[in-house]
Formats: C-alpha cells, sequence, structure tokens
C-alpha cells in the first residue's frame, strides 16, 4: 500500500486486537494455558519463609505463591519470586513434559543487625517475647521493621525498649541495669535511737526499716547519754537484712569518735626518709571528728565563705593553717597532733591505710580514682579507719597542729625542718597511692591555701 509523503501511517482496524492476542499468547507461553501444542505439565511455586510471594515466570506475573500453573512449555525456566521485607530470590528450572513438582524458592529476609551488652552481664535477652541468648551478644540479625527486645537478671530491674530496624544499620546499645532495692531492718539497744545512714540523719528513729540501693552502708545510731555506735553492713539486690547496734553509756560530742588512750605504732621505716624511725607512742585520749569540717560547717564560722550550691556536704578547701585554727578555736577545739592523727588514722596496728594493708582505689579520692576533685564526706565507707573515721586517705589533705620537724631518732639533716613549715596528712584527690598513706608527711607555709588543703579537728577528753 503507497502512502502520499508527509502522511503518518495509521494502522489497518483491527491491529490493536492483534497485539493483545500477541501478549496474550506469552503469557499463556509463561506461565502455561490451553493448547494443542502446549505438553501437559503441573508446576507448583512456593516461597519461604513466607508465602504471598508474587511470582514470574521468564518475566510473566502468574500470580502469588503457592501457585500451581499447568501447562508450562519444556525447557529452561527462569523463576523469580518476591515480596516485601526479603530479598528477591531466582532460580533456573528445567521442565519437562508431563512432569508434576513443586519449587521452593527461599527469600532471605531484609534485615538490620542489633548488638546488646548489660552491666552486668549474663542478662537474657528476649526479642518480641522469645529467649535468643544472653547478654553480651554481637549482630543479631532483626528482619526490617518494629521489633521489641528485654533484658532480665535476676534480683535487677528488666529493661524493655522498642526498635525499628532498617536494612543493614548497625544497632548497638549498653544496658547498665539497675539492681532491686534491699530492706534494711536498723534496731538498737535502748531503743528510739536516731540513725544515721551513710552520715545522712534520717527523719526516723529505731526501730526502722528502710528500703535502699544495694551497696555498702555505714549505719549509725546515737541517743543522749550514749556513744554512738556504727556497723558497716552490705546489702545484696533483692534481698532483706537486719543489724542491732547496743550502745555503750557515755557522752562523746556530736559528730566526733573516741580515741581510746594507749600505745600505738608511728612512722615507717624504708619509705620517705622523714617517716623513720617506726616506733611506738603513747597517747592519752581524745576525741576527733569523723569527717573533714565540711563547707556548710565552716560558713557558720564565717560567713564570708561562698561554694557552689549543692557542695554544703564537701569539705571545705583552700583553707590556710591559719583558718583552720581559727575555726577550730571558735567551736571549742583545736587542730590534731600528727601523733593523733596518725593514731586515728591507722588504729594501734601499725597500718599501710586506714583499711589494711593493700591499696585499694574504691576506698578513697586520690588520683588512682580520677574523680578529678573532692567529693561528699563520708562517702567512701569502706575506706574507715579502725575508730571509725572516714577520709583519711584522699579526699583533700589535712592540716596538724604540729611543725614540720624531725622524729625523735631521725638523724636526716634537712633546711626545711625548724618552724617554718606545718604538717598536712592523707593526701588529696590530687595525689597518687603513695601520698595517702597513714604515715605519710606533707608540709607547706601557714598561710598556703592550696586547692585540696582542708582539716578536722579533735578535742580533750576532761579528765
Amino acid at each position: 500500500m503507497a502512502y502520499a509523503a508527509g502522511h503518518t501511517a495509521i494502522p489497518a482496524r483491527g491491529a490493536s486486537r492483534g497485539l493483545a492476542v500477541v501478549l496474550a499468547i506469552a503469557v499463556l507461553a509463561a506461565c502455561g494455558g490451553p493448547g494443542r501444542d502446549v505438553p501437559k505439565t503441573r508446576v507448583t511455586i512456593d516461597s519461604a519463609p513466607e508465602q504471598g510471594a508474587h511470582v514470574l515466570l521468564d518475566g510473566v506475573e502468574c500470580g502469588v505463591t503457592p501457585v500451581t500453573i499447568e501447562g508450562v512449555r519444556a525447557g529452561w525456566v527462569d523463576v523469580l519470586v518476591r515480596k516485601e521485607n526479603y530479598r528477591r530470590a531466582t532460580e533456573r528450572i528445567l521442565v519437562k513434559e508431563g512432569m508434576e513438582e513443586t519449587f521452593v524458592l527461599v527469600m532471605d529476609p531484609l534485615v538490620g543487625h542489633l548488638t546488646l551488652e548489660s552491666e552486668p552481664s549474663g542478662a537474657e535477652i528476649l526479642v518480641n517475647g522469645e529467649i535468643v541468648g544472653r547478654t553480651p551478644m554481637f549482630r543479631i540479625p532483626l528482619p526490617i521493621g518494629e521489633h521489641v527486645y528485654e533484658l532480665r537478671l535476676a534480683n535487677h530491674h528488666p529493661v524493655r525498649e522498642t526498635l525499628s530496624v532498617q536494612e543493614d544499620f548497625q544497632y548497638e546499645f549498653k544496658h547498665r541495669l539497675r539492681p532491686m532495692e534491699a530492706t534494711l531492718s536498723v534496731l538498737s539497744q535502748p531503743t528510739g535511737a536516731r540513725i544515721w545512714l551513710n552520715n545522712q540523719l534520717q527523719d526516723r528513729k529505731t526501730p526502722a526499716r528502710f528500703r535502699l540501693s544495694p551497696g555498702l552502708y555505714l549505719v549509725s545510731v546515737h541517743s543522749k547519754g550514749f556513744i554512738q555506735e556504727d556497723e558497716r553492713v552490705v546489702l545484696e539486690p533483692n534481698a532483706e537484712k537486719s543489724v542491732t547496734l547496743r550502745m555503750r553509756q557515755g557522752e562523746v560530742p556530736p559528730g566526733m569518735v573516741l580515741i581510746p588512750a594507749g600505745l600505738f605504732l608511728m612512722g615507717e621505716d624504708g619509705r620517705s626518709p622523714d617517716e623513720s624511725p617506726k616506733r611506738e607512742v603513747f597517747l592519752d585520749a581524745f576525741y576527733i571528728d569523723r569527717h573533714e569540717v565540711t563547707n556548710e560547717q565552716f560558713k557558720k564560722v564565717f560567713p564570708g565563705h561562698t561554694f557552689p550550691k549543692g557542695k554544703e556536704q564537701f569539705p571545705v578547701a583552700g583553707v590556710s593553717w591559719t583558718q583552720a585554727t581559727q575555726y577550730a578555736q571558735a567551736v571549742g577545739k583545736r587542730l590534731p597532733t600528727e601523733a593523733e592523727w596518725e593514731k586515728a588514722a591507722r588504729g594501734e596496728d601499725g597500718r599501710e591505710y586506714p583499711w589494711g594493708a593493700d591499696f585499694d582505689k574504691s576506698l578513697c579520692n586520690t588520683t588512682e580514682l580520677e574523680l578529678g576533685g573532692p567529693t561528699t564526706v563520708g562517702r567512701f565507707v569502706g575506706g574507715a579507719s579502725p575508730y571509725g573515721c572516714l577520709d583519711m586517705a584522699g579526699n583533700v589533705y589535712e592540716w596538724v597542729a604540729d611543725w614540720y620537724e624531725a622524729y625523735p631518732g631521725n638523724t636526716l639533716v634537712t633546711k626545711d625542718y625548724g618552724q617554718v613549715y606545718r604538717v598536712l596528712r592523707g593526701g588529696s584527690y590530687m595525689t597518687g597511692r603513695f601520698h595517702a598513706r597513714c604515715a605519710r608527711r606533707h608540709f607547706d607555709r601557714m598561710d598556703a591555701q592550696r586547692a585540696d588543703y582542708g582539716f578536722r579537728c579533735v578535742k580533750d577528753v576532761e579528765k
């Protein structure tokens, strides 16, 4: 047929119907269908781990799994299944005349990965209610979508979180599991005594019950006419414990402890030369502050003293020997001598640290703990001295009354000895374990006001 130049060819009527027939034949060829030339075969396509995936044979849609297709042309056929949240799966299958067979294509889910750690470790991990292991677990595969995971550990509060997982994302979480509270019953003889827990006065008197976080506690009770009694108690998670303290009759100034008269070992050999000789020293009985003097206490005597809000119970720091002496006199006390301070710190047996022979950074505020500053007085209950004095190692240095001079029997000659410098004891948050030893001596001018200089007081026992 001829067409005039410049005119567009227009298909003859009925051509579009012919195109539809061609497409239908293609579908029949791929997915099977009636026809004299199509071998009678029966092929079933299924998918795992889920059904409902769309099926394509040689690129032509044939339904969703599981789907049975009859009359598929013999020969090699490319099968593809696809479903949301899964990677496509493909397989080339050989179709033979008259075959009846099922082919299952396994689809890999689209996943992200979850890493879970806990402190303490060993917590049971549940994902969507099913146990998958214990912490720590790394790269747990999770299908994309929303999931709920839980961590469970005996005597600890469980953790439950919802997580929306995206393809190929890596999720890493470390949870600090909170131990369940313990119950502590405090009793005293006689009853009706005031109660302190870690040096904090409580609003109840004995007998009383407390719900407390697990840990180490210093339990103290006191009634007028009796000597304060203390006991260290370790509370385990979700445990119940009872403590009974029996008070002796007597009077000790509030906030102080009695150091009884007697001999003790003072000094140390083989360390710093100015610490020797190690020898027995006799002292009369005296009272000493259980804690370093705090900002709150210092401000009551010197109203101009300032400190950051919330640090009322931190030790006063940056004070000179002269200021410390003035405070002690104002409250009817004095600074301890070197011997008094050392006996209160180490007891009678010449121990290295207030708590014993071996250094433990968890028992004091020194550079090993890396706090970088002073902390609340009495925080390190486990580091108490034999008499119950706290923070005698670390936190802040403590001024004592003595000049820096040689001990009796020490032949060391140094220009620093004499009535020039005053002694400080106990080390601080700025010094390490060597300076936290009970026998260690430090010295400075009386007007020095360094950031880690504080003090505590003593009082004579009336005879």
